[in-house]
């Protein structure tokens, strides 16, 4: 996992585990760190709809769902540049919720993901191994078509989500 990743996780969970922390582990942290992630992260309309398809296809958790498809749309965000996003999210704006959606706490866990090796660095932390990325991909690229994202902005996301060679 990203060392800055991994750092940002274990000291976010220490500042909101605080009055509970007692021994703990670095697993515990980073498990945390994602839970606290997805419990701050509130998703509505067509981010729940996304979701509900992720965990019914893929058999994840809402948790899961809404994690992996935040640090996807993330690297994204980091790769594309805010105003190539802002096209995306305009079709979609629920989706706005999980690039962060204001909220400061999933806004600093994400901002720092800007390469697939974070990416699935998240996934790990979330319990996922890295052969879930691209069962994510297809219907996230699916579901974005579904609500109009144009196939130059699509082709973009898919070259960016593309396994490495």
């Amino acid at each position: 996992m990203n060392d800055i990743l991994k750092k940002f996780l274990f000291v976010s969970s220490i500042y909101l585990l605080a009055p509970s922390a007692g021994a703990f582990s670095l697993n515990d942290t980073i498990s945390s760190g994602t839970q606290a992630l997805s419990s701050a992260t509130q998703v509505s309309g067509e981010a729940q709809q996304l979701l509900g398809q992720l965990e019914g296809q893929l058999d994840v958790t809402e948790t899961q769902a809404a994690g992996g498809t935040s640090a996807l749309l993330q690297l994204a965000k980091n790769e594309l540049g805010t105003s190539t996003m802002s096209g995306l999210t305009s079709k979609a704006p629920g989706l706005s919720n999980l690039l962060g959606g204001g909220n400061s706490l999933s806004d600093s866990l994400l901002s720092g993901i800007s390469s697939m090796s974070e990416v699935q660095s998240a996934f790990s932390a979330l319990g996922m191994d890295n052969a879930m990325i691209q069962q994510f991909v297809p219907i996230i690229m699916g579901f974005l078509g579904d609500q109009g994202v144009g196939s130059s902005l699509l082709g973009q996301l898919q070259g960016l989500w593309a396994p490495a060679s």
